[in-house]
């Protein structure tokens, strides 16, 4: 929205009891006939009608000059305005990637049938993911374990699950004796739908895509717009010698897979006159360890406190919840649970001990996160 500073230079729109007063004093100085404006009144009421009225069409006003903008403009408003831009909000992707299935015995075909459901392991809110498979898959005889190519129920990075989540399937299979997912499971990562302010962003860059040259921006507006990406950044200052280009990649879980990568390389092939040497690579995740500990008075139970500081945690590490992402202040931490648990009296952070800054290309999410809540 345009700061109201600048608002009220533009349309100034009035309080409606001054603006009443105001016109009443009017009225009377020039001599209107009806002096009566108590309230109740005839004239009173067709008085303050057309004050009401003219109030809110100084609001529309006012509505209409921010949604001009697509910088000011109200969220409902930016997918409407997107389009003036040749652009749209990015849809969400399913994940998709292979299970493990081991039999015993396994001297026997088995066919799994297309739509063959898998689930995760219960979250600690007693949440799980369903996965289908995509199409018929034998499992030949004398193969004690075969892969399953399968795809998320729905679309979101939340599909995205480590290594060995993926234990159940919920229909029956002859001789299976364990169900996983391996390390590198995913072919496909699931994204979430577009945020509104990544649109935005999108748009007011994409400008850049109009340049004669290949500047920085331009590759940047191009590789934002590939399904999958969260953000991108460009290394154009010659990082592995003469003429070369990086260009960062980073997904809603920090690094991105292969499938990914070669949508942005084909993605900015019509871009590659200007430089040499294009690489195109994921950014490198870096887990931070968090060890902390919250202080409450004597008479304050801690129940429940150390699970919720681990969400505000979580939470703020979360990639779409910074604009830095190489770099973790620890006050903002110790911020967010003394405004979000505001009895709590104290805030210590043992590990990690310092201010954390890794630099272009890495990205910092929250590993293990273990929090403990005593009274002073």
């Amino acid at each position: 929205m345009i700061d109201e500073s600048v608002m009220e230079k533009l349309v100034q729109v009035p309080d409606e009891e001054e603006e009443m007063e105001k016109l009443i004093a009017e009225l009377s100085t020039e001599g209107f006939v009806v002096t009566n404006f108590s309230k109740g009144g005839i004239f009173y009421n067709l008085l303050r009608v057309s004050v009401r009225v003219g109030i809110e069409l100084k609001q529309l006003a006012v509505q209409l000059i921010n949604s001009a903008f697509l910088k000011h403009c109200p969220d409902e408003w930016v997918e409407v305005r997107a389009a003036d831009y040749g652009k749209t909000r990015k849809e969400g992707i399913k994940a998709e990637g292979l299970i493990t299935i081991t039999r015993d015995p396994y001297n026997s075909l088995y066919i799994v049938k297309k739509g063959h459901m898998f689930k995760s392991k219960a979250d600690s809110y007693g949440n799980y993911m369903k996965y289908y498979t995509m199409e018929d898959t034998i499992l030949p005889a004398g193969e004690k374990k075969c892969s399953v190519y399968v795809q998320a129920e729905e679309s979101g990075s939340s599909y995205n699950l480590p290594a060995g989540s993926i234990q159940e399937s919920l229909i029956h299979i002859n001789g299976c004796t364990d169900i996983t997912n391996d390390e590198g499971w995913l072919s496909v990562e699931g994204t979430d739908e577009e945020t509104i302010e990544s649109l935005r962003k999108r748009c007011l860059n994409s400008r850049a895509e109009n340049a004669v040259q290949t500047i920085d921006r331009k590759i940047k507006s191009v590789v934002d717009a590939v399904p999958g990406v969260f953000l991108s950044d460009v290394d154009s200052q010659h990082p592995r010698g003469q003429g070369t280009v990086d260009v960062i990649v980073v997904g809603t879980q920090g690094s991105v897979g292969e499938h990914t990568l070669a949508a942005v390389r084909e993605a900015i092939k019509p871009l590659t006159g200007s430089y040499g040497d294009y690489l195109v690579k994921s950014a490198t995740v870096q887990a931070v360890k968090f060890e902390i500990e919250l202080y409450f008075d004597t008479d304050i139970s801690t129940d429940g406190y150390a699970e919720r500081a681990k969400n505000i945690v979580s939470k703020l590490m979360g990639i779409e919840e910074r604009e830095k992402l190489d770099v973790l202040y620890l006050d903002d931490i110790i911020t967010q649970i003394k405004t979000h648990i505001p009895k709590c009296r104290k805030c210590k952070i043992i590990s990690p001990e310092n201010d954390i800054t890794v630099g272009k290309g890495t990205v910092l999410i929250a590993g293990d996160i273990n929090v403990t809540a005593m009274n002073l």
